[in-house]
C-alpha cells in the first residue's frame, strides 16, 4: 500500500484561515501536498507516526496558536534531530518587528503575513510551494 506524502504542513487553529490557505492551493494545483492541523499536538502525533522517508519539505504556523504557540512548537522541532532539518515558516495576522526578529533567531526561516484578499493568499500559496518543492529531497 502506497502512503501519501505531504510535501507541506500547515498548523492553523483557525478554520476559516485553513479553508482559504486551502482554496489558495487548490487553486494553484497543490492541494494534495498539503496536510493542514489544528494545532502543534496534532502536527508532532502526525510526525511521530510517519517514517522519516516521509517527513514534509516545509511547515507552516500560525503564530499564535493555543497552547503550544509558535515558538514553543518551532523550539521543539528544532532541539529534535529527526525534525530540525524541516524548513519552518511563520503564516500570521500580524507579527511585530521584534518578534519575527526573535522568532527568525530561533531558526524560522520566513514570516509572512495573511493576506487579505484571495490574490494574495494565491501568490503566497505559490510562494510557499516552491519553497517546498526547493526543499525536498532530489530522486
Amino acid at each position: 500500500m502506497k502512503r501519501t506524502t505531504f510535501s507541506l504542513l500547515v498548523v492553523d487553529d483557525d478554520e476559516d484561515d485553513r479553508m482559504i490557505i486551502d482554496d489558495a492551493f487548490l487553486e494553484i494545483g497543490y492541494a494534495g501536498q498539503v496536510k493542514k492541523f489544528m494545532n502543534g499536538k496534532m502536527l508532532f502525533d502526525y510526525l511521530e507516526q510517519i517514517d522519516p522517508s516521509f517527513y514534509p519539505s516545509l511547515i507552516v504556523l500560525d503564530n499564535t496558536l493555543p497552547k503550544m504557540g509558535a515558538e514553543d512548537i518551532l523550539t521543539l522541532l528544532k532541539e529534535s534531530p529527526a525534525y530540525q532539518s524541516i524548513p519552518v515558516v511563520v503564516y500570521t495576522t500580524s507579527l511585530s518587528p521584534s518578534r519575527q526578529e526573535k522568532l527568525l533567531q530561533k531558526g524560522v526561516y520566513a514570516c509572512y503575513q495573511k493576506g487579505e484578499v484571495m490574490e494574495k493568499v494565491i501568490e503566497l500559496a505559490k510562494q510557499l510551494r516552491e519553497l517546498a518543492e526547493s526543499n525536498s529531497p532530489k530522486e
